[in-house]
């Protein structure tokens, strides 16, 4: 899918790391959630890179793993 003409690149981010730690606390966070539920139509995800050194966030695509739709 090729860029948006103005750059943005609609995302989900699920979880932020910048450090190994345990992955106990961010799910216990999620299991405390109360909001409706939403669908959505994910067709791959993807490991990415992130930094800010020149103060905005960019980031790069290390992988992308298709997702097949259940049968």
């Amino acid at each position: 899918m090729p860029e948006a003409a103005d750059g943005f690149a609609p995302h989900v981010s699920i979880a932020y790391s910048n450090a190994a730690g345990p992955a106990e606390p961010v799910a216990d966070a999620l299991t405390k959630i109360d909001a409706p539920l939403a669908h959505a139509l994910i067709q791959s995800v993807e490991l990415i890179e992130l930094h800010r050194d020149r103060h905005i966030y960019e980031w790069r695509t290390r992988a992308t793993v298709p997702l097949q739709s259940p049968a």
